[in-house]
């Protein structure tokens, strides 16, 4: 079996916050989790931002093993891709996190959620 893989410039819908994506993480000895997350954020060629909300346990996860998964949607067809994710830091504040901040406060809005989500960070990987 091949790998295919496509630029994430090529799949830019599915980081508007449509659809929610499964993040799967694994501890250091094995145990798998998988939580979902309201927004994956494109931030450049190489990189993406996710939500980090209600992430106790992946949070463990990434700390002990950085890798992790990400199914994105693209809302206009359904199409599905698995993104191989590497853990590299934590934002809380400044540019980024600003902009995802505003994105997931129109989500909950737009969902009825307002109030709900609390932004912690953004993961980027």
């Amino acid at each position: 079996m091949t790998e295919l893989s496509v630029p994430l410039e090529s799949i830019m819908p599915c980081f508007q916050g449509v659809n929610p994506s499964w993040v799967a993480t694994c501890s250091a000895d094995g145990v798998p989790n998988t939580t979902i997350v309201s927004i994956v954020h494109y931030v450049d060629s190489d990189r993406v931002a996710l939500t980090r909300q209600f992430m106790n346990k992946s949070r463990v996860n990434l700390d002990e093993n950085p890798q992790a998964q990400v199914v994105v949607v693209d809302p206009s067809n359904g199409d599905q891709f698995a993104l191989d994710l590497h853990y590299l830091r934590t934002e809380s504040e400044g540019p980024l996190f600003d902009a995802v901040a505003a994105n997931l406060d129109a989500i909950a809005s737009m969902t009825g959620m307002t109030g709900v989500f609390r932004l912690r960070g953004v993961d980027i990987h």
